[in-house]
Formats: C-alpha cells, structure tokens, sequence
C-alpha cells in the first residue's frame, strides 16, 4: 500500500498529528522534494527518507520526471511504504494525481492523508475568503496559454518558482490586466520567513523570487478587460429599466448593424489602421453580444452555446490538425474543408450545394462561390484569358438586349455580364467584390481632383458641358497615384 501524506506549507507545527505518527511509524518514505522548510523536522528526527530530486536535473520535461516518480513508487508499493508531498497531497501535487490513477490501474492499493495547504497559508497571507472567488492556476499554463485567469475574480498562480518564470508570467498576465494592477508576491507561505509583497505587476519580475514563490491577484471587478463584463452590460442594457432602444431591438432590427459593423471592419483593415480597426472589432463583437442576450431571453441559445459551437466546428473541420488526416497546403486544407462541411450539410448534389449558399451574400461574393464549386467537377476555364471571351460575347447580348428595349431580357443579360466578369476576377485570384469597391473609392478621389480643377479655373463642375466633365477626368487619371 502507498500512504499518500501532505507534509504542509513548510511550517513543522502546522504538520497533522496522522501524519506524524506515519512518519514516525518506520516505513520507507519517498519525497517528491527535499528542497521543503519541513524536511529539516524529518532530518532532525533522523527519520530517513529518499528524495527523487536527481531527476529534475537528469530528464529533459516535468511530465518525465512526473511519469518516472510514478514508476519508482508504484514499483515500490507491493510494500507499505509513504509518499510525502509539500503541502496537501490534492493540491497542486501532478505527481499524486497521476499515481492514483496508475494505482488503481495496476491494483496497488492507496490511502490519503490530508494536510495544511499552501494555499490556506497564501489565502491566510493576503486576508482573502476563496468562497469569495479564487481561481487555482498554474504559471507554466498560464504562460503557455492553457490557463487563464479572469480579472473578476482573484487568482493564485503557483509555481512562480525562478526570475525567469516571473517574467515569463508577468508578460502573459499583462495581456489580460493592466499594467499597474496591484499584486502580491507570497514568499514561504506558512513557514516563521514568511514575507508578502505588494506591488504592481510590471514590477514582480523585479523582486526577489525562490522555489516557494506564489503569486496572488485580487479581484478586479471594474476592469473592462474581461468579455464576460461586456456580457454584463448588454445584460443590464435589456433589463428592465434599461436602454429604450436596446430593449425594443430584435434579431431582424439588429441585421443592418451587423452589416454596417462588418464593413466597417473590412475598412480599417482596407486602410490599415489598426487601432481603427480594434475598435471595429468590438463594434462587431458587441453584434454577437447582443443576438446572444436576446438568444438567452428567449430561451434558446447563450453565449455558450455559440462558443461550444464554434469550438466544435474548428476541431471537426481540422481533422488534419485534431484528427488524422493529411494537409501540406493551404488548397489540402480546403478540400478537407469542403468534404467535412459538405457532409454536414448532407448535401446530396453539387446543385444543392451550390443552392445551400446564402442569399443575404452580397451578389459578386454569391456568384464567385457558386462558379468555385462548379470548378470542383471541372466545369471551368483553366486561365482568366480563355474566360475574357465569354465577357465580350455577354457584352454583345447586352447590346442586343438594349435595342430590343424589353427590359426583363436588358436585366437578366447585364446579370450574365456581370457573372462572367466574376469569373474572370476569381480565375485571375481577385475578390471581386473588393476589386469593386476599389473602383468605386478610385472614382471618387478622381471625382474630387476634378472639382480642384474646376475651382482652381473659379468654376463648379456643374458650369462644365460633358466635353469639358471629360476632359477634367482625363487629366483626373493622368494623375500620379503613390
């Protein structure tokens, strides 16, 4: 049997009776770590012991020394032996948890003994009430991005353990807190050398850091940095007594915002301005904050179910990544693509595929989609030059359609002309609706070169005949463009 014991924060006094007297009861005890306050009780005592230290110096990861601590012990434990642990053995112990479940894999039997934690001497140490809200994290997943803390509620990060890993965690913290964020830097929690520090955040790399390092972050209920304050105050926003117009907007009433937002990000990016374009993105995000909230009044999404949504379809649709499947390049990606979502949608035909394509697409986005899957089966021209043809031959119908005058028939032919231009556009690797919308902010600037012209003359455009219009704008073009 493997006894499981905690050998608390450092301080001996602080030590459970139960767990005394299984130290003292003469079986082999095995140490994670001997670099802990309560060894010296062990070595005072002349209690013996073997420390697995060596080989944090000897393997290359934690998960190796972890998995190699486990081997030794569940190798060990056809005898009765006691495995000690700084702190509770439940509480930030990795190498615990991975010896139950490899103990009860083999059949070895286990036994828990509880101990004073860290944590209650760091909770201590700062004066905070965890039932109050705490999140338990640990500095290696924060910086790696695994774990992250959430501003309304305080924060324990263990493991804070070198200046290097100070550093390292400040940097990570710093993308979600601000700068000067008070914080506290608890060294040898428990232990008569305990020394708590307060100080900004920017500032913890620079104060002296040891293996018995934790850090501690308040609550910060008014920061604007977490995403679930601005879910608060659409909330509050829709509530009773809120906002008049927010209470009487519906998801069709919200529609032209959505649009109008979107565009209004694809023109900061246009423009690269970046930080025109953070607060485009938050517009944005603030439309999907709000179908959320009138999604939860009605009873049937949430932000949730969005989120679950959306993490679901990202794992499904890379199987090259999550999965097994192959992908070199960026055209691999988009046939594996094209194959998930197409058994999605069960489509049982390209036609039907093609249809499934949203109409509230903008028409040029619309039709370059639909020609892309008529590529898929070969239904294609293999260059933009063999595609030109077919514009001029659309012209011509056009033209045909002009003079008969019917202007159903001058509809649909313009259609067709339109719908080969996209070809041309998607064959030649450019987004036509962009290439557009390029056009249309090239006229206007050379629209408003042409009225600096007519005013350097002492005229408006309005006193020039079409001959003269003509000439402005040909002098207009000639313009040099950076």
């Amino acid at each position: 049997m493997i006894h499981i014991a905690g050998l608390g924060p450092g301080n001996p006094d602080q030590l459970t009776k139960e767990t005394i007297d299984l130290l003292g009861s003469g079986r082999p005890v095995y140490l994670r770590t001997a670099i802990h306050p309560t060894v010296a009780w062990l070595n005072a005592r002349q209690i013996p012991y073997t420390a697995f230290d060596d080989l944090y110096d000897t393997l290359p990861t934690f998960e190796a020394v972890y998995g190699a601590i486990v081997s030794a012990l569940v190798a060990a434990g056809t005898e009765d032996i006691v495995y000690a642990v700084p702190g509770n053995p439940l509480c930030g112990e990795s190498t615990v948890m991975m010896l139950l479940k490899e103990c009860q894999k083999v059949g070895v039997e286990t036994c828990l003994y509880s101990g004073v934690s860290f944590i209650d001497a760091c909770m201590a140490a700062v004066v905070h009430d965890p039932v109050a809200g705490l999140a338990i994290l640990d500095a290696y997943a924060v910086v790696a991005g695994t774990q992250k803390p959430g501003p309304s509620s305080a924060a324990l990060i263990t493991q804070v353990h070198s200046p290097h890993m100070a550093s390292e965690t400040k940097l990570a913290l710093m993308d979600i807190y601000a700068d000067h964020v008070e914080v506290a830097l608890i060294q040898s929690a428990g232990t008569p050398d305990e020394v708590t520090r307060w100080l900004p955040l920017y500032q913890m790399d620079r104060e002296f850091v040891d293996h018995l390092t934790t850090l501690y972050i308040p609550a910060q209920p008014k920061s604007l940095r977490d995403y679930t304050k601005l879910l608060s105050i659409m909330e509050t926003l829709r509530a009773p007594g809120g906002c008049p117009w927010d209470r009487e907007q519906t998801h069709e009433s919200l529609k032209q915002y959505l649009l109008e937002e979107t565009y209004e990000v694809i023109d900061a990016i246009e423009a690269d301005d970046l930080d025109n374009l953070v607060e485009e993105l938050g517009d944005l995000l603030l439309q999907i904050v709000f179908h959320a909230q009138l999604g939860k009044e009605e009873g049937l999404f949430t932000m949730n179910d969005i989120i679950e949504g959306i993490n679901e379809k990202m794992v499904r649709r890379h199987v090259h990544i999550f999965g097994d499947a192959q992908a070199e390049t960026g055209e691999d990606v988009e046939k594996i693509w094209a194959a998930v979502k197409q058994r999605e949608k069960g489509y049982d035909s390209l036609s039907e595929e093609m249809s499934g394509i949203p109409m509230a697409f903008p028409a040029l986005l619309r039709a370059y989609k639909i020609q892309s899957k008529a590529g898929k089966v070969g239904f294609d021209w293999g260059n933009p030059q063999d595609a030109l043809p077919k514009v001029a031959e659309e012209m011509a119908e056009v033209e045909e359609a002009l003079a008969a005058g019917e202007e159903s028939h001058i509809t649909e032919e313009i259609g067709d002309l339109l719908f080969a231009a996209v070809n041309v556009a998607r064959l030649a690797g450019v987004q036509p609706e962009l290439a557009l919308n390029a056009a249309g902010i090239k006229f206007i600037q050379r629209f408003k070169d042409m009225e600096k012209m007519a005013m350097a003359e002492g005229q408006n455009l309005e006193n020039y005949d079409l001959a003269g219009l003509d000439t402005l704008w040909e002098q207009a073009k000639a313009l040099k463009r950076e």
